[in-house]
């Protein structure tokens, strides 16, 4: 199948709109636009402050840094240069920091400067080659234009390495090539029917692929305008779709639910958005936000590995309480623990795999173990229970694995553990995801103390607050003598999951409430 786009790298794309639609806004941030002209040269300027310090084809360059315009001539300008762009989730402390940075082999770190200032003071942080503030970024691009020309790049060249939490150890360094990134622009406006004048919008953070591939590259493959936002803010939402003029948002499921428990407006339904693209969506939901503020719901499935989606919901077919079908590229399997294809209704795990050519990851980086067991077959094994329905529309399920899901954040159950058991008075420690009011999941640790020890609820709730990021923190803490265990000994967390909980500690209500434990 040929790909959905025919540019071979993110920066000829890049190049090209800046000459077809010179003149035309490509980004605004925050009421601060950009034009595609400026969006490459800008790019440029960053890729020759780069060459001057020796960044080349196949380098990586860690960025470390919150949703702005200069992430985007950052991201871009290292993609120019040939180097390998390691976005770091801007809430990671502890490990969850200072493993991506090290394990990538990143040469130099552009970073916010309060994260530089947390990075700097993190245990096992390694010594970059160099290390660059954001405050400092415009001066690089108010420099003289640089004639230097994007590198030569082919689409299997990596472009990012997007670091996804595993189940039973450290985060994995998914490599997504250029072919990813312009296949995903392409295949997300194809399936949503958009063109070049609609107005793509995001809130969610640019170190995620999820903004990078479906927003920012969809904008890109049509030369469409991209509204860019901070951190999402319920308050200020409504306020963004009037002001941008957005078309289509890409959302959490959870934004969703918050968005629901507002008062209505008049005016919900008096702005040009047109979908909505979010999951999970709680399935009673749909009709009623649809009705509200004028638009379509699509719900979609995808990972890191799978270049962000790889089934949807078509837009006139939705089906709510479902993740659609698979995308025209796409092939999905339901399967039991033996390999072997499941009917309708049998819930297994889910393989999927492309018909495109570098469309889901290279590989796993560093880890050609991990990366032959996750590709065993040709096919990528996603680790998540689901079904195929008798119409041919697939449903969540479970996990299969241990990584939690919140808020659009994959979270490491090992790292969570592995930070509270430094706890002097916890002997062992299990987290796991239990389901949230607000979709997906919310952190839930089961805690072993120390016999003797007097660990409260509220002690392990101040320990996370050290050591956490707080996508990580959980909101529920039970204190138990023992845990569920195989017959050898081992942890059973699939009995954990499916336990009753009545004895945890609720950290939101708490704080609500005004009380501790």
């Amino acid at each position: 199948m040929e790909p959905y786009s025919t540019f071979p790298s993110v920066p000829a794309l890049v190049r090209f709109r800046a000459e077809s639609d010179s003149d035309k806004v490509a980004v605004r941030f925050e009421g601060t636009l950009c034009t595609y002209r400026e969006l490459d040269e800008r790019a440029a300027a960053f890729q020759g402050w780069l060459a001057e310090r020796g960044v080349g084809k196949g380098d990586r360059v860690a960025i470390f840094m919150r949703n702005s315009l200069e992430f985007l001539y950052v991201w871009l300008g290292i993609a120019r240069a040939g180097a390998v762009g390691v976005p770091v989730n801007t809430s990671s402390v502890g490990a969850a920091l200072s493993h991506p940075l090290s394990h990538s082999e990143a040469v130099g770190v552009v970073a916010d400067d309060d994260l530089l200032e947390r990075m700097r003071s993190t245990e096992g942080v390694p010594g970059h080659q160099w290390q660059l503030a954001t405050s400092e970024v415009p001066k690089i691009l108010a420099r003289p234009a640089s004639e230097l020309a994007p590198a030569e790049l082919s689409g299997s060249d990596p472009m990012n390495i997007i670091y996804t939490s595993g189940t039973t150890g450290l985060p994995k360094g998914v490599v997504l090539s250029h072919t990813s990134y312009v296949n995903t622009g392409g295949y997300f406006s194809h399936h949503l029917g958009l063109t070049p004048d609609d107005v793509l919008h995001t809130c969610l953070p640019l170190f995620h692929c999820n903004a990078q591939q479906t927003t920012v590259m969809a904008g890109l493959h049509l030369g469409a305008e991209i509204a860019l936002n901070g951190k999402f803010s319920l308050s200020r939402f409504r306020s963004w779709m009037a002001d941008t003029g957005a078309t289509v948002t890409n959302l959490l499921g959870s934004m969703l639910a918050l968005l629901s428990k507002t008062e209505p407006l008049p005016s919900d339904a008096e702005t040009p958005l047109r979908y909505i693209i979010a999951a999970p969506v709680p399935e009673a939901l749909h009709d009623q936000m649809e009705r509200r503020f004028g638009v379509r719901i699509v719900e979609g499935y995808g990972l890191t590995e799978t270049g962000t989606m790889a089934c949807m919901n078509p837009p006139d077919d939705r089906r709510p309480g479902t993740f659609g079908l698979p995308l025209e590229h796409t092939e999905l399997r339901i399967v039991d623990e033996n390999g072997q294809d499941l009917g309708p209704d049998q819930p297994g795990e889910l393989w999927a795999r492309s018909r495109i050519n570098g469309a889901f990851m290279t590989e796993y980086f560093k880890d050609p173990e991990k990366t032959a067991e996750a590709l065993a077959g040709g096919w990528f094994h996603t680790g998540d229970i689901c079904l195929r329905r008798p119409d041919g529309y697939y449903v969540f399920v479970d996990r299969l694995k241990d990584t939690i899901r919140r808020r659009g954040e994959n979270i490491s159950s090992f790292l969570v553990e592995k930070a509270l058991m430094q706890h002097p008075d916890i002997l062992e420690a299990a987290a796991i995801g239990v389901p949230s009011e607000l979709s997906e999941e919310d952190v839930l640790v089961v805690v072993v103390p120390r016999p003797g020890s007097g660990l409260t609820h509220q002690d392990v709730h101040e320990w996370s607050l050290k050591t956490l990021g707080d996508f990580m923190r959980p909101r529920y803490i039970e204190l138990r003598d023992d845990l569920p265990r195989t017959e050898t000994g081992k942890m059973h967390k699939y009995t954990l999951r499916r336990q009753p909980h009545p004895d945890a500690w609720d950290v939101q209500s708490a704080a609500a409430s005004g009380t501790s434990a």
